[in-house]
C-alpha cells in the first residue's frame, strides 16, 4: 500500500525542503520505492536542490490536465524519483491545487512512499496538499516562531483529517538559547521523532544540487535522517556517531574525502 505522506511547517526558513529530499533519498537506501513530489506550486524549489531543470513534464501540468502525472516523473541519481513543479510564472495562473488529490490518486500502486513537499504557511496551497494527504511531517525550529507556526499548521492537518505522525526538529544548536525538547513537545502537543543537528555543509550540498546523505553520508545530519526513515518503516538502524571522531581522525591523517 502506498503511503502519501506531506511534510510541512507554518514558516519558511526552518529546513522543510531539505528534510524532504534528504528522507526521500534515506526512505529509497532502505530498498523502499519512493516518490518526492514538489506540491510547493508557489515557491518549488525540490528540482533546484536536485538539479533537476527543464523537466519534459511537470506537477503543473498533470494539475492542468496537459499530462499524467505519471509522465512527469523524473530519476534522481540517488535512486528516487522526483515529481517537479513548474518554475514559470504562468503557474501562477493557471494551476489550481485544489486538483491535487485528483492527480495524487494515480501515484497510488505505483511506489512505497509518496512524500509531499508542502508550501510554507497556511495558504490556500498549503491546505490542499495537507487535504491530500493521509499522513503529516512537521519540521520546525527551536526557536519561538516557528514553533507557533508550526502549532497552527498541526491544526490544519487535523482539521483536514490528516495523521501527524511526528515532529522533525532541525538545525539544533544545543545552545542555551534554543527552546528545549520538552517545551516544544508540550506547546505543539506532539512528539518530537527526529532532531536534525545544523550542519554548516548543507547549504553547499543546496548549491552542488545534491543531498547532504549522497555528499556526506557518514555526517550527523545525514544519520538523523536516515533513522527518522528507520523510524517511519518500522526497522533497526543504528547510527555511526560513536565512531566518528576515530572515523574523522583517520580521514584527516590519510587525506580521505566523505
Amino acid at each position: 500500500m502506498t503511503r502519501l505522506i506531506a511534510i510541512a511547517s507554518g514558516k519558511g526558513g526552518v529546513g522543510k525542503t531539505t528534510t524532504t529530499v534528504n528522507l526521500g533519498v534515506a526512505l529509497s537506501s532502505f530498498h523502499k520505492n519512493v516518490i518526492i513530489v514538489d506540491a510547493n506550486l508557489t515557491t518549488p524549489n525540490i528540482g533546484l536542490h536536485l538539479g533537476i531543470h527543464n523537466p519534459a513534464y511537470t506537477l503543473n501540468d498533470a494539475l492542468e490536465g496537459k499530462a499524467s502525472i505519471v509522465d512527469a516523473i523524473a530519476l534522481h541519481e540517488s535512486g528516487v524519483r522526483v515529481i517537479p513543479a513548474g518554475m514559470n510564472l504562468k503557474h501562477l495562473r493557471t494551476t489550481k491545487p485544489q486538483k491535487l488529490w485528483d492527480v495524487a490518486l494515480d501515484l497510488f500502486g505505483t511506489s512505497d512512499i509518496v512524500l509531499l513537499d508542502t508550501p510554507a504557511g497556511l495558504e490556500t496551497g498549503a491546505k490542499s496538499v495537507l487535504d491530500a494527504s493521509e499522513e503529516v511531517l512537521i519540521v520546525t525550529n527551536p526557536e519561538m516562531p516557528a514553533v507557533t507556526d508550526a502549532l497552527k499548521t498541526i491544526r490544519i492537518a487535523y482539521a483536514s483529517g490528516a495523521n501527524v505522525i511526528g515532529v522533525v526538529l532541525t538545525k539544533t544548536r544545543g545552545s542555551k538559547d534554543s527552546m528545549d525538547k520538552q517545551n516544544i513537545e508540550s506547546i505543539l502537543d506532539t512528539n518530537i521523532i527526529a532532531e536534525v543537528p545544523f550542519d554548516h555543509d548543507i547549504p553547499h550540498t543546496i548549491n552542488m544540487k545534491s543531498p547532504i546523505l549522497v555528499r556526506k553520508p557518514n555526517s550527523a545530519s545525514a544519520q538523523a535522517y536516515k533513522k527518522l526513515a528507520a523510524d517511519l518503516l518500522g526497522v533497526d538502524f543504528k547510527t555511526k556517531a560513536a565512531g566518528w571522531p576515530v572515523l574523522n581522525a583517520l580521514k584527516t591523517i590519510f587525506g580521505v574525502k566523505d
